[in-house]
């Protein structure tokens, strides 16, 4: 794997779009291209500002084609994101039991207007 795929994992795990990625690093999307198409390795600037993000820099450089390691902080976003989703999915659920309620009230209400047969 080549350095240049491996900063588009970085960027794709991180969450960034490649646009984002160049901004991030002080530098156009077109200077970003130079290090993902492999025409050019990025120097001790760009790499400590890529460490700066987030990235592993010893797997960045290394033969290793195993994914990156989480750090802490992609972990914590990635806590953080779940904990979110997690309430939005309690508010969803709170909403849909009072929504159950009302019409089984509406229901019991015309049930109860009902009359009565004897068979």
């Amino acid at each position: 794997m080549t350095i240049g795929e491996k900063i588009r994992i970085f960027a794709e795990k991180k969450g960034f779009s490649l646009t984002l990625l160049a901004k991030s690093l002080d530098m156009k999307p077109q200077g970003l291209q130079v290090y993902l198409s492999g025409k050019s390795l990025p120097g001790s600037e760009i790499l400590k500002k890529l460490q700066d993000l987030g990235c592993d820099i010893n797997w960045l450089l290394s033969d290793d084609d195993k994914p990156p390691p989480e750090t802490p902080e992609l972990l914590s976003k990635k806590i953080q994101e779940l904990e979110e989703e997690n309430q939005r999915l309690r508010d969803s659920i709170s909403q849909l039991a009072l929504l159950f309620e009302k019409e089984m009230r509406e229901i019991n209400k015309k049930h109860a207007k009902m009359p009565f047969k004897k068979q």
